[in-house]
């Protein structure tokens, strides 16, 4: 039996334009698609609608054509009806496997726990007017070999207990919503940040129950500024929106240790082609966080 390709993509939420510690992140899934003669697909998580800006989808999708990095397949919404249709059908499965029950806690009663007690896992209160969906789970422990990080080992029960794949609003939760995603679009490897690694023993615990296929996972290291804090738009960091591609390429290029050379023809394409032949995750492997510089060619 053949391998499978390589298909990878980069899920960013419409919460505002790209800034540097994103285009890092859509560069870095990029070179591992490319450098194994994959597919690179680009997927808009919108599925928390409250959040979402309107015209930051149109904006992420400008930004990364000026950078050169163009989705190889149509552009995927999760608020779209073939999506939604998609997560409602693996939400009936899960129910009708009985693995779902209902929840009225409060955001104030949960303050302060890091899992969820079970408090709502065998009470009946099929009036409450608002509840959310939350899955039932176990002590199962999963193991994974993470391309960047190497063996993993994780404890739903440890990590969150069982967890919510419906809000009280109504709206599919993300760690659902992903697992459906990346099945649907036959994604092979999951390449994001180290950040959103404590999610990986819920979505393998969602793929194990639907029954779909596993795929691999690389978190790679993530930027921080100055003081510590990850570039995040919570923290406020500076968006590329206006800035020069080859310029904040190379500085990316040299924030993930890959020596770009300074005398290189200035163009976009000729960077992004050197970066793909001479991609070397390595350089970063064990890495939690890169320290941001200001340094340009």
């Amino acid at each position: 039996m053949s391998k499978p390709s390589y298909r990878g993509r980069f899920a960013p939420s419409p919460t505002g334009d790209l800034h540097l510690g994103s285009l890092v992140a859509a560069l870095i899934s990029y070179f591992q698609a490319k450098a194994n003669q994959g597919a690179w697909l680009l997927r808009i998580e919108d599925i928390d609608e409250t959040r979402s800006i309107e015209g930051a989808d149109q904006q992420i999708i400008k930004t990364l054509a000026r950078f050169g990095l163009h989705s190889d397949e149509t552009v995927v919404y999760q608020t779209s009806e073939e999506r939604q249709a998609a997560y409602q059908s693996a939400y009936q499965q899960l129910e009708q496997h009985k693995l779902t029950y209902r929840c009225s806690c409060s955001r104030k009663q949960l303050s302060g726990l890091t899992t969820y007690p079970g408090t709502c896992r065998n009470k009946q209160h099929q009036t409450e007017p608002l509840h959310s969906i939350r899955l039932k789970t176990n002590q199962q422990r999963f193991q994974f070999n993470d391309f960047f990080q190497g063996h993993q080992m994780q404890n739903i029960a440890e990590q969150s207990g069982d967890f919510n794949i419906k809000r009280k609003d109504g709206l599919f939760c993300y760690q659902l919503a992903v697992v459906v995603d990346d099945a649907d679009q036959g994604i092979t490897e999951v390449v994001r940040g180290i950040d959103i690694m404590d999610s990986t023993s819920r979505q393998m615990y969602l793929i194990e129950q639907l029954k779909l296929s596993q795929p691999n996972y690389a978190h790679f290291p993530v930027i921080i500024n100055q003081v510590g804090n990850k570039l995040s738009k919570q923290n406020h960091s500076k968006t590329i929106t206006h800035e020069d591609p080859y310029n904040t390429t190379w500085l990316a290029l040299q924030l993930l240790q890959q020596n770009p050379p300074k005398e290189q023809k200035k163009t976009q394409s000729a960077l992004l082609n050197w970066a793909i032949e001479n991609w070397q995750p390595e350089k970063i492997f064990k890495q939690t966080q890169i320290n941001y510089c200001v340094d340009t060619p």
